[in-house]
């Protein structure tokens, strides 16, 4: 099996609800094999389990850890770079009826890169990401938004090889040295900055980190911190995923 499909299945093991549902298979199987008190005690954590990340003040508590320390930046005391590298994420991929690709919950992304072009604080625009499952690669489709967004096609140029955050930072570099360009203003998620800022650095580049789509709301929810709601398991399996995959690099000396 292809080495990068076999960690996203593996990736899919640290999901609050798939733990959830893995524990309650397990309790039903204990139940058939009449172990009762463990089958109820398999139940119990399963539920708590998936309770627990589905709760706004969990989900602020990982987000808060990943994000804090890249507080946003106001774009006037962003310095002039080489270019703005802006990593994938922020589509879910082209659709049968529209002629545009659709954004997702990481749009913040391509915004924050035309603004940043727009403010004059790189005259390029690198647009990093590829195609894991065939089809147009990231890359092409965040090209087509930044240029309704106002960026011209000639300030952009694509990575399109690239399928993981790894991948986005070697490939970039790869392009950006042909040019002689060093200095980046990096654009992607806050909470993913964590692993993705020492991967471009770790090839040379000098890491000026940009910021974006932060998790916690100013206004407060009308729902209690400790009701459970979908939009909170959500930002929750998303920063276990960013928490896990840290350390996997870390571990594999990635980082």
């Amino acid at each position: 099996m292809d080495p990068f499909i076999a960690a996203k299945l593996a990736s899919l093991f640290i999901y609050p609800l798939n733990v959830s549902l893995l524990l309650a298979v397990v309790a039903l199987l204990l139940y058939l094999l009449r172990r009762r008190r463990a089958a109820l005690l398999a139940t119990c954590i399963a539920f708590t389990w998936l309770y627990a990340f589905s709760t706004a003040t969990v989900a602020n508590l990982l987000t808060d850890y990943l994000e804090a320390p890249f507080p946003p930046k106001a774009i006037s005391v962003v310095p002039v770079a080489d270019a703005i590298v802006l990593l994938g994420g922020a589509t879910r991929g082209d659709t049968h009826s529209s002629q545009t690709p659709d954004l997702n919950q990481r749009a913040d992304r391509l915004v924050h890169a035309a603004a940043l072009y727009k403010a004059a604080k790189a005259p390029l625009v690198v647009v990093s990401g590829g195609s894991p499952v065939g089809g147009r690669s990231e890359a092409a489709q965040m090209r087509d938004l930044l240029l309704l967004m106002g960026v011209p096609h000639s300030a952009m140029q694509l990575e399109r090889q690239s399928r993981n955050t790894r991948e986005n930072a070697s490939y970039t570099a790869q392009l950006l040295r042909e040019r002689g360009s060093t200095h980046i203003l990096l654009v992607t998620s806050a909470f993913h900055m964590r692993r993705a800022v020492p991967l471009f650095e770790k090839e040379g580049l000098e890491v000026f980190a940009a910021p974006t789509d932060y998790q916690r709301l100013v206004d407060n929810s009308l729902v209690p911190g400790w009701l459970p709601a979908v939009a909170n398991l959500s930002r929750s399996s998303d920063a276990l995923h960013e928490i896990v995959g840290y350390w996997v690099y870390r571990w594999r000396g990635w980082l």
